[in-house]
Formats: structure tokens, C-alpha cells, sequence
């Protein structure tokens, strides 16, 4: 009977800003559980302190493993017992009626006290709330069984609590956890995951209902109810079921105008990650299913991947042999996408590869040698692996033994044409010994000749791949302990020239003609880059009459410009032809073209800075000379032109 009336409040309350369970914050995601994943409550703050006139005792602390708390607009279950702190009298009880009390955190349904208390409880905590009049009933009290400005003690348990969230702030799709997920992971915009689905009408009967099926958030394929489904799934976790109550506007529109309540179970996530070599997206490995621990396969460690199934992304792909193939991970054993992405999966996951170049799934042991198809989606599970040795936990001599093996293995793949794992063996050499100062005397020798070795390589898989810049960085990475490495020489000569730096190009194969004079390859490319220079050379010289054309182009002189120029001495005709290019408004050139054409072309190759610039120069101290004052600045014989000479001197 007085339950709703002792805790209705008497006048408006304020808004709770307790923290919520997605505010609380947490170290790598969920709170942990287990002493393998640290102690229950390392990252936990506690929430603010209750404010003067309220006081607050535990009576029965919750479970370690209850951690999070209620937040505004949850709807919380609670037993409570009332009584008067001058003479202990119970007002209220909901235990007496055996029936536990419901209500909306911070909305203003109880008193201030309450909003307040609640949500620093935890489900199963027993606590006494000892409240000032302030936040009870205040001078008015409560009459008959609560007076004026009286102090009240409650002594709640919190049961338990329904999180609400209003998705879109408009109350249009209220959101409601009816089973917790696991994990931290959250599914966002174009992920894809495995859900199932029903909706219903106000009036309780079924609009659809859908098994598990797969959806890509942010797409249409929910039809109506896309958009409040989507945002849901955006908050939820693997294995969480929810319930959101959507209004017409965000569910099936007039057709149901009472709104819809839609069910979501989230089955899984399923992560896509790009695991090419070469990071083009060529292979693409979407998660379906997670595995075990953190471990992925080592380089050079035993695995045994099981093979389901190959189709064009529709159709199944004959001759397809299904089984298990066991080999040494990154040994080039198998096809490049089952080994590139190997590496990337952990123990017991099931994963479907999209695989975009037919190239990298030729697969003699999978009858795919042939395969002409555009697509290949294929589905793998790891069964197993050996846990290789880390190189950090290696001894010296293992270091060495390892790199050898890997710089061999590399050269073998070099050969074969496989250029992505040859680079990768490669680098891996290079990488583990980023730092020799440790090592024996010896060994840091060996460490350093290997190293030397495998970034020489590293340049020839790079020419292959005609990744000229990086070819070019690890020449210098070369040439930096070995200034006068041929071969480091000779291929940033053959990088210098793929970039079209051919004066560099030319250096680089004087000095290697310099090292060694007989040196055939180093003077064939020799030629090469001297013959393109003189190519574009040429099409500097080009350029350079074309612009000279430009500064003479315009309307003639004035009259009075004529008249002075009539009594000029020798190179009057110089002075008067800068004179007359001019232009008037008519005819004029805009100086933002011509600067633009010049700065354009200039790019073509350096032996624009070699003619164009020196060629402006002359004509503007003949020009100066025609005037009769060599010593005249030239910039203002040439106004006018300037911002075209300027560009071309840049140039």
C-alpha cells in the first residue's frame, strides 16, 4: 500500500551521473576473471562519493565476481525495508509483501536518495542507506507514517537489473540485455556476424522470425528494421542476446504503427583481416571461428591445416582435394595464401580465405593447379602446431644456424620465382640481428656477413618486384657499412635508372667502372642512362625554344617605346624585342598559365635546370647590355616576364 507513495519523490530530483557497466574503466576490455588474466579488479575505480546526507553501510558485500553496476534509465529489481532513524519504526517493507519493488534508475520514479544509493550497489549487495531529509520527503514528509524533515534508513538488496539504453537518443529504440555476452569485442559498421532474429508486433504476434544467418552491419538486408538492428549489434557482444523495442519510424512503418520488439541473438563476429604478403588485399581471412590461446605458428614450424572446402564465391570447384596438409610454415611448402595466412590463425580457428589472384592458390596437393577462376574462397581449419623457439630465446650459435637456414631457404624461393617469401626470409635475417654489440667477437662477424648477405638480396627482390624505392633504401643500408660494395653499387645504379634519376644512375656506374674496369654489365647500363639523359636533354632543349617563343609573343611596341628605341645603339633589336613581348591586356598570356606549363614540363628530367636556367640568364644580361647599363637590374628589363623566367630558373 504505501510503497509507491513513500517513494514516489515530492518535488523533481535530479539526474544520476552514476558510472554505468560500458563507462567503468577496464584494463584490455571486460574486467578479468580469472587469476591467468590478472586480478578481478585491477583497472576498477570507484565511483564518485555519495554527497553529504547520504551515508551508506555494506551489509553483505556482493560476490568478487560481480563487478559492474547499474546506470540511468536500467531498469533495477531490489527488496528494501523503511524505517524512521529517531525511533526505528518500519514504514515500509517490500519483503513484508513478498514481492520485489521495479524501477527506472535516474528517472525521477523514487526519491533523490534512492537514485543515488542504487547505483553505487552491486547485484546481491545488502546495504543500509541512511538519508537526510533533503534527499527523503523532505519539510512536507510523507503523512501519516513518515513526519516532517525525518531522517530515513533503507536497507536495500539489489537483485538485479535489465540494462536499457536508448540507441538513438529519441526514444524511438530502447535496447534491452536479456543475456550477457563474452569477451570484449564489439562488432562495428561492415563487420560480419551470425545472428538470429525475431520480431513481434505490440499486440504480440509474430511479424518474422530468421535463424542463424549471416549479416553485414550497416546493410540493407534486414530491410526496415536495418538501421535499429545495426546500431544494436554495434554495442553487443559474442553469445549476448538483446531485445530493442523500436517505435514505427525505426521497425515496419505503418504497417505495424504500434511499433515492433525484435529479439537479437549475436552468434559470432567475424573478423576480416587482409594477410597478403604484400598487404593488396589479395587475401582476405574472415574469422568464423575463434581458437585457442594467443600462439600463432612460428617460421619454420610444423602445422597440420585442414582443407573443407573451394568455391568461385558460388559454385563449388571441381577436382578439389580435401584433406589435411601438414608442412613447415613459411618454407614455401604449399601454395603462398594457405602459407601468408597460416601464420595469422591459432590453434582450432576456422577461418574462409578470399583469395583475389588465382596465382597464389595454385596448389598442385589440393588439385588446384589449374585453377582459372577469378575468386577463390576457401575454408581452412588449424588443427595444430609445433611452438617453435623464439630467436630472443636462442643462443648465438642457434641465431646463426636459423639465419643460415633462413638466408638458403630464401635464395631457393628467390629462384622459384616466389618474391614475397624470399623477401620475408630475407628480412627476417636482417631483423634478428639489428644488434650485434652483444655477441662474441667471432660470431658478430658471422652476424654481420649474414646480414650484409640478406639485404643484398633483399635489393634483388626488390628490382623483381620493381619496388625501385625500396630497392634503393637497402642499397644504402649496404653502403653505409661497405662503401665500395660493388653490387650494392651496381643495382642502386639499376634503381637510380628505373626512377628516372639518370645523372645519379651515371654516378653510381662510373664508380663501379672505377672499382672494377671490366665490369661489363656496369658499362652497358652506363650507356643506357647516358643515352636517356641525352633523350631528355633533348626534350629540355624543346622546352626551352617553346618558352623562349613565349617571351617574345605579344602585340608590338608602343609609339613613344618606338620613337626611343629608333636611336638606340648596337642591341637596340635585343632591347626592343623584350620590349615588345609585352603584352597587352588583349593578348596577354596569363602569368598563372605560363607558370603552370613551365613547372609542369620541369619535372621531366634535370637537364631543364641545365639549359633552361643559364639560357634566361644570357638573354637578360644581353638585354641589359642592348639598354647601355650592363649593371641594370635585370628583373625590371624584364617586367612582365618575371614570373615566367623565375619558374624557369627554378626549373
Amino acid at each position: 500500500v504505501y510503497s509507491r507513495q513513500f517513494l514516489r519523490p515530492p518535488r523533481s530530483t535530479c539526474q544520476l551521473a552514476a558510472m554505468s557497466d560500458d563507462e567503468m574503466p577496464m584494463a584490455g576490455g571486460d574486467m578479468p576473471m580469472n587469476d591467468d588474466e590478472g586480478s578481478d579488479m585491477e583497472g576498477f575505480q570507484a565511483p564518485p562519493l555519495l554527497p553529504e546526507g547520504i551515508t551508506k553501510d555494506i551489509v553483505t558485500a556482493a560476490a568478487d565476481s560481480e563487478w559492474k553496476q547499474p546506470k540511468n534509465g536500467d531498469e533495477v529489481t531490489v527488496h528494501y525495508v523503511g524505517t524512521l532513524a529517531q525511533d526505528g519504526f518500519e514504514f515500509d517493507s517490500s519483503r513484508s509483501r513478498g514481492q520485489p519493488f521495479v524501477f527506472t534508475l535516474g528517472k525521477g520514479q523514487v526519491i533523490k536518495g534512492w537514485d543515488l544509493g542504487v547505483a553505487t550497489m552491486k547485484k546481491g549487495e545488502v546495504a543500509k542507506f541512511t538519508l537526510a531529509p533533503e534527499f527523503a520527503y523532505g519539510e512536507a514528509g510523507s503523512p501519516p507514517k513518515i513526519p516532517a524533515n525525518a531522517t530515513l534508513v533503507f536497507e536495500v538488496e539489489l537483485i538485479g537489473w535489465s540494462s536499457k539504453d536508448d540507441l538513438f537518443g529519441d526514444d524511438g529504440v530502447i535496447k534491452t540485455i536479456l543475456t550477457e555476452g563474452s569477451g570484449w569485442k564489439k562488432p562495428k559498421a561492415g563487420d560480419e556476424v551470425l545472428l538470429s532474429l525475431k520480431a513481434v508486433a505490440a499486440d504480440g504476434s509474430e511479424i518474422e522470425e530468421r535463424g542463424e544467418f549471416e549479416y553485414a552491419l550497416g546493410s540493407e538486408a534486414l530491410g526496415p528494421i536495418a538501421k535499429a538492428a545495426s546500431k544494436a549489434l554495434e554495442s553487443m557482444k559474442k553469445g549476448e542476446t538483446a531485445e530493442i523495442k523500436c517505435s514505427k519510424e525505426y521497425a515496419y512503418g505503418d504497417k505495424h504503427p504500434d511499433g515492433a520488439t525484435v529479439t537479437l541473438s549475436l552468434r559470432e563476429i567475424y573478423e576480416t583481416s587482409d594477410v597478403s604478403f604484400s598487404k593488396d588485399g589479395s587475401v582476405q581471412k574472415k574469422l568464423v571461428k575463434a581458437g585457442e590461446g594467443y600462439d600463432s605458428p612460428k617460421d619454420g614450424a610444423k602445422v597440420k591445416l585442414s582443407v573443407i572446402s573451394a568455391t568461385d564465391g558460388t559454385t563449388a570447384i571441381d577436382g578439389l582435394k580435401v584433406g589435411t596438409l601438414e608442412f613447415a610454415a613459411e618454407d614455401g611448402e604449399v601454395c603462398d595464401a594457405l602459407e601468408c595466412a597460416v601464420v595469422e590463425m591459432k590453434k582450432g580457428e576456422r577461418a574462409v580465405l578470399t583469395i583475389t589472384k588465382p596465382e597464389l592458390i595454385r596448389e598442385q596437393k589440393l588439385g588446384l593447379q589449374d585453377v582459372k577462376a577469378d575468386k577463390v574462397v576457401l575454408t581452412v581449419e588449424l588443427e595444430e602446431f609445433e611452438k617453435g623457439k623464439d630467436t630472443w630465446s636462442m643462443s648465438e650459435d642457434e641465431k646463426l644456424e636459423w639465419a643460415v637456414s633462413r638466408k638458403d631457404r630464401g635464395s631457393e624461393l628467390l629462384k622459384a620465382g616466389r618474391l614475397a617469401m624470399a623477401l620475408r626470409r630475407y628480412k627476417k635475417v636482417v631483423d634478428s640481428f639489428g644488434y650485434l654489440d652483444d655477441m662474441q667477437e667471432e660470431n658478430k662477424a658471422k652476424a654481420k656477413a649474414l646480414k650484409l648477405a640478406c639485404e643484398a638480396n633483399t635489393v634483388v627482390v626488390h628490382l623483381k618486384l620493381k619496388d625501385f624505392v625500396a630497392a634503393k633504401a637497402a642499397c644504402n643500408s649496404v653502403l653505409k657499412e661497405d662503401k665500395q660494395n660493388i653490387k650494392a653499387l651496381y643495382r642502386r645504379a639499376q634503381a637510380e635508372l628505373g626512377l628516372k634519376n639518370f645523372l645519379e644512375c651515371i654516378g653510381d656506374c662510373k664508380k663501379v667502372v672505377e672499382l672494377d674496369s671490366q665490369n661489363k654489365e656496369a658499362r652497358a647500363l652506363l650507356r643506357q642512362a647516358q643515352l636517356a639523359q641525352r633523350e631528355e636533354d633533348k626534350k629540355a632543349k624543346g622546352l626551352f625554344a617553346n618558352m623562349c617563343k613565349a617571351l617574345g609573343r605579344g602585340a608590338g611596341p608602343a609609339p613613344e617605346k618606338r620613337q626611343c628605341l629608333e636611336g638606340a645603339e648596337d642591341g637596340a633589336g635585343v632591347a626592343a624585342e623584350v620590349a615588345a613581348a609585352e603584352p597587352t591586356e588583349a593578348e596577354a598570356v596569363p602569368m598563372e598559365e605560363k607558370r603552370v606549363h613551365v613547372k609542369g614540363q620541369a619535372g621531366r628530367g634535370s637537364a631543364c635546370r641545365a639549359f633552361a636556367a643559364p639560357a634566361c640568364r644570357a638573354n637578360s644580361r644581353r638585354a641589359a647590355r642592348a639598354m647601355g647599363d650592363p649593371r641594370k637590374d635585370r628583373t625590371a628589363i624584364l617586367k612582365g616576364h618575371r614570373p615566367v623566367v623565375s619558374e624557369a630558373r627554378v626549373a
